[in-house]
């Protein structure tokens, strides 16, 4: 399965927003006032297409912990098929030098974030309603306190 992911120019963020929205909105029930929580700007935006089909999104953006992976969605009928994790690596190949990769993972989605190459750390909390994980990319061990 052949899939494309780039970083998104500002004239396609709709296309994100939309895969967000299905995929948050109206499949998890995330209010979408949490869902559109004024943190796009200024961070990075992501697509991956399977040939002219936008099928998953993800956005990364710079914090005081690291480079923060965030709003991952795929399609569902895209799911289980590799594309989430394509999308995955791309950001992590283009984060900044220096800053760890970490995520807020949902804890539904542990073992996603475990076999892309993150460690969970901490106590679960929640946000938006459903339970998480901080989770840090392993390779960077040791690097946040």
């Amino acid at each position: 399965m052949d899939v494309s992911v780039y970083r998104v120019s500002a004239g396609e963020l709709d296309v994100a927003f939309a895969i967000r929205r299905v995929v948050f909105v109206e499949e998890q029930g995330v209010p979408p006032e949490l869902e559109a929580d004024g943190k796009d700007e200024g961070a990075e935006h992501f697509l991956a297409r399977q040939g002219e089909l936008a099928v998953a999104t993800a956005r990364a953006r710079r914090t005081d912990r690291g480079w923060k992976i965030e709003r991952v969605a795929v399609l569902g009928a895209q799911r289980g098929h590799g594309v989430g994790m394509a999308l995955v690596r791309r950001v992590l190949e283009l984060a900044p030098p220096g800053l760890v990769p970490y995520v807020h993972a949902q804890e539904s989605a542990l073992g996603f974030w475990q076999r892309a190459g993150f460690v969970a750390e901490g106590p679960s909390f929640e946000e938006a309603g459903i339970r998480h994980r901080w989770m840090r990319f392993a390779s960077a061990a040791g690097a946040i306190g």
